[in-house]
Formats: structure tokens, C-alpha cells, sequence
């Protein structure tokens, strides 16, 4: 045999790696038993948990877009017969229940922007204020929807006669690549700019909607804005 080698009787005497870290993993599990089975109970408890949230969630999530819904209906049918106004105080408590209860729900984030426009046609600028604000923050991804909510936001500063706030807004949509809404505030600038006396920069808005936005509504009425 070779030096250094080790005979076949040797390798059968020697204890297999294998099979004794085996055995002592039973008799570690055999030993602590009940802490392995409180383990498993908490994980399986846990996993309840985590399924019931989920489940829980989106029930609510279907509820809060049921009561989005219903609100809406029962806002549109009132103003059939009733101003915006009217409308908006037959409703308003139903939708601060909502914002309690359903606050952090995607149908409801959606409703604050609906509720911001409803506050806005009844003259109630704070109110729209604050829940585009609010909005603003839950969409801040979505370049669209955030072009809607600042169009909101400047005109309830513009209702409020708050210029610099209103122009602020409508210049945040202008400085965006997003061409949702753009058209709109740029012509509010205009008309701002030319509200605070600066001519020469509500000009440049004008001629601006003529060139980004050759078939805008507002073209005949800018053409006789700058004279042609």
C-alpha cells in the first residue's frame, strides 16, 4: 500500500461525517422541540396575517371605489336641478367621511382631485387648495395626472386673486416635457402676465400657444390679442 494511504478497515472505523451531523441535528431537534414547533406556529400565524391584510385591503379597496362612485352619482344628480354650490354642500360631509375612513385607498386618492374640482366650482378655494396639495403628493409619478392637479392649484389661487402662487403653478406645467394641459396654462400666464403689466412676457406666451399649438381653440382670440 502506499505511504500515506489509509486502509479500507480504517475508513469503515472512522465515523461518516455525514450521518453524525445527522444524528446530532435530530437530537438538537428531539431536545428543543417546543421552541421548534412555537417557531413554526408564529411563521404559519404570520403568513395568516399577511393574507388576511391583503385580503382585507383589497375588499376595502373595492369598497372606497364603490363609495367614490355612489358620491359622484349623487353630486352629478343634484346638479341637474341645483348650482355647483348647492351640489357641493349636499356632499361635502360624505366625502370627509370618506378621506377618513378610505384615506389611503388609490380610489380615493383619485377623489380628492374630483372633490378639489367640485370645491373649486363652488367657490371654495381653500378646500381645493388643500386637497390638490394632498393629491399632488400622492402622484408624483405620474407626469400627467400631476399637470391636472397644478392646473387645479393655479386656478384656486387664481379664484383667490393670489397671482404669484397661480403663476407658479401654471409655470411648473409649461416647464414640463408633458403636453397634457400645457396649452391651458400658458394662456393663463399670458393672461396673468398681462394682469401684473408685463407686456412683452404675456406676448411671448401668446405667440408661444400659436407656435407649440397651431390648432388651439384659443387661436382666433389670440391673434387679436397681438394683433394678428
Amino acid at each position: 500500500m502506499a505511504k500515506g494511504g489509509v486502509s479500507r478497515k480504517q475508513l469503515l472505523n472512522e465515523p461518516d461525517k455525514f450521518m453524525t451531523f445527522t444524528g446530532k441535528l435530530i437530537a438538537y431537534a428531539k431536545s428543543h422541540l417546543k421552541v421548534i414547533l412555537s417557531c413554526a406556529a408564529v411563521i404559519f400565524v404570520s403568513l395568516i396575517i399577511i393574507a388576511t391584510v391583503s385580503q382585507v385591503s383589497r375588499r376595502n379597496e373595492v369598497k372606497a371605489s364603490e363609495r367614490v362612485e355612489k358620491l359622484v352619482a349623487k353630486y352629478s344628480s343634484v346638479l341637474q336641478d341645483e348650482d355647483a354650490k348647492v351640489a357641493y354642500e349636499q356632499v361635502k360631509s360624505d366625502f370627509n367621511d370618506l378621506f377618513d375612513v378610505y384615506g389611503s385607498k388609490r380610489a380615493v386618492k383619485i377623489a380628492r382631485i374630483v372633490y378639489g374640482d367640485m370645491s373649486y366650482s363652488a367657490g371654495d378655494a381653500d378646500t381645493a387648495i388643500a386637497m390638490y396639495s394632498h393629491a399632488l403628493d400622492d402622484f408624483t409619478q405620474s407626469q400627467g395626472l400631476k399637470n391636472i392637479i397644478l392646473s387645479g392649484l393655479g386656478y384656486a389661487y387664481l379664484l383667490k386673486k393670489e397671482y404669484p402662487q397661480s403663476i407658479r403653478y401654471f409655470e411648473m406645467i409649461t416647464a414640463s416635457e408633458e403636453k397634457t394641459l400645457r396649452s391651458d396654462a400658458l394662456f393663463n400666464l399670458a393672461w396673468l402676465y398681462e394682469t401684473n403689466g408685463e407686456k412683452e412676457r404675456s406676448v411671448a406666451q401668446y405667440k408661444q400657444i400659436l407656435a407649440d399649438f397651431p390648432d388651439t381653440s384659443y387661436g382666433e382670440l389670440i391673434k387679436e390679442k397681438i394683433g394678428g
